[in-house]
């Protein structure tokens, strides 16, 4: 019994740890953490408000052509703000906070009109600038993170300690805002939303302002990259090899996500199955990210950031296959589980990698790129189960194949890449 108690000790220990980062508003990390889990609360109501009215309020056929409106409108932020967000935040020194909130102001005032436009087309266009002002602050976090810390050197635990207090909003705002839904209406959640928005303005001002080095200073911190093979003045995301494998199997996973989310509520609604079944996949998907937000410092003592990555994808491989074998609808709640869990060890994973690999001035292009990608994944990933009725295992299937496949290209970019070290 000892070591499950240990385990255990361990896993409180992080989550301590977490909420001790959130609790200690004296230091930069703790308001950027503070910050984070308002603007996780938030986006948490808007995607219930937008489910409500995009797809459980209309019929599955209706459903489909707007989900797939939704998702290309998804797509388009990035390339309004991946061309010029970068730049600005690895040339100005100060424009970090201010983007913040610019982008906490914008969805307040975003949210008040979607409220006022639930069941018009303006809802998509309005959805359109909400994810321009979200992706903005996701970018600008991002980039903060290594700006805010410490002392601490292990990146991957940190962006994972930011993570976890996301996943805990959002566990603690989603049942709170389904209740809104079903009680008022998709609207009253966007109105709750635009109390947090201005809540999350006053947690942004009081972010530390920090003040970046120049251009000519960037060799003085030479020590920050000596764990890493490549030299410190590597010039972006794109001339980082071991960040653009990251990218790439990171890629697999979020496709992954946005197939299995789509695939499963298409499938579903075709079988007409009982509300509480959504809720259960949604809960096991909540609770796999909190799990594996918290399992990455333990991880780390264990395993690099780029085998974490490679466990994640062989993993989701495995549980593809075995719940594809085993058959039934409801085991696929253990499916959202396992692959929220490795996506959640993942992503810290990544930013971890590129943090350490991508100099901060060129950090803010680097993240931009990045969300870009992903984000382009994500809608790909969907878009598959939202134009095609798949099967249950054909789905599962699926997904057992392109996981394997990226991981099998991952280890063996990585090999070739470890080779040419020596």
């Amino acid at each position: 019994m000892k070591p499950v108690s240990d385990k255990f000790n361990k896993i409180q220990s992080i989550a301590k740890k977490a909420f001790s980062d959130l609790f200690d508003q004296k230091s930069a990390f703790g308001r950027l953490a503070l910050l984070h889990m308002l603007m996780s609360a938030g986006d948490t109501l808007v995607t219930i408000s937008l489910a409500g009215s995009l797809f459980f309020s209309i019929s599955p056929t209706a459903a489909r052509s707007h989900v797939i409106l939704y998702l290309i409108i998804t797509m388009t932020p990035f390339s309004v703000v991946a061309p010029f967000l970068g730049g600005l935040l690895d040339q100005s020194r100060t424009m970090r906070k201010g983007l913040v909130l610019l982008s906490a102001l914008s969805r307040a005032i975003i949210c008040f009109f979607m409220a006022a436009n639930i069941n018009s087309l303006l809802l998509f266009p309005l959805a359109f600038l909400y994810l321009v002002a979200s992706k903005i602050y996701i970018v600008t976090r991002g980039a903060l993170v290594s700006e805010t810390i410490s002392g601490e050197s292990d990146l991957a635990t940190v962006n994972a300690r930011l993570a976890f207090l996301a996943g805990i909003a959002g566990v603690v705002v989603s049942p709170v805002g389904a209740g809104i839904l079903k009680l008022f209406g998709s609207q009253w959640d966007l109105r709750v939303d635009i109390l947090l928005f201005l809540i999350g303005i006053g947690a942004g001002l009081r972010l530390t302002k920090t003040i970046y080095p120049r251009r000519r200073e960037i060799t003085k911190r030479q020590t920050y990259f000596k764990k890493y093979s490549e030299k410190p003045q590597i010039k972006g995301l794109w001339n980082s090899p071991r960040g653009f494998l990251a990218l790439s199997a990171m890629s697999v996973l979020r496709a992954s996500v946005g197939f299995l989310i789509f695939f499963l509520a298409f499938y579903l609604r075709r079988e007409n199955a009982s509300l509480w079944i959504y809720g259960l996949i949604l809960t096991c998907s909540a609770v796999g990210s909190m799990i594996g937000n918290i399992s990455v410092p333990r991880l780390r003592r264990l395993l690099t950031e780029e085998y974490i990555v490679l466990v994640a994808l062989i993993t989701v491989c495995i549980f593809s296959l075995i719940i594809a074998f085993i058959g039934g609808l409801l085991i696929n709640a253990l499916l959202a589980f396992v692959v929220a869990v490795m996506v959640a060890i993942a992503r810290p994973s990544l930013d971890s990698i590129v943090q350490h690999q991508v100099p901060i001035l060129e950090q803010g292009k680097a993240f931009a790129r990045i969300e870009t990608q992903l984000q382009l994944v994500w809608v790909l990933g969907a878009i598959i189960p939202v134009i095609f009725a798949l099967p249950l295992v054909a789905g599962q299937l699926i997904l057992a194949g392109v996981t394997g496949i990226g991981a099998a290209s991952y280890f063996s970019s990585k090999l070739a890449l470890d080779r040419t070290k020596h």
